[in-house]
């Protein structure tokens, strides 16, 4: 009864509390990096800096001269925000290999355990014990 219980809990139990792990690890990782507000923000100037509003605009040329300042301003900010996403996309991606090894490790551990205790144990008596 007691190993029925822990085969269950060891194939059924766990690999869900493992998935479990691996949902919050993944919130955890797409909150940190602030995936979902950089691509809504993907446009939006740098800390919303614009040179525009720092001094007032005396000519028409400061003022497209301030537009195309402002318009290097977001892409820039875009290039840095596309970076911080693909840094944590791809940071989303290691979580999600650690995360299924671990499960794989998991569910073949007792299969390894019982293989490296046969080779143990055919180790032990298969060969003379050679003392030097």
């Amino acid at each position: 009864m007691i190993v029925i219980d822990y085969l269950y809990w060891h194939y059924v139990i766990a690999p869900m509390g493992i998935l479990g792990l691996l949902k919050n690890y993944l919130i955890g990782t797409w909150h940190m990096f602030l995936i979902a507000t950089h691509f809504r923000t993907l446009l939006a100037p740098w800390h919303r800096a614009r040179p525009s509003e720092f001094g007032k605009s005396k000519t028409f040329g400061d003022k497209i001269l301030n537009t195309i300042i402002d318009f290097y301003i977001r892409i820039i900010a875009a290039i840095i925000r596309l970076i911080v996403i693909l840094i944590g996309l791809i940071a989303e991606l290691a979580v999600v290999a650690v995360f299924i090894t671990l499960l794989i490790v998991w569910l073949l551990w007792p299969v390894i355990l019982l293989s490296l205790f046969r080779k143990g144990l055919w180790l032990i008596f298969s060969e003379p014990y050679v003392r030097m």
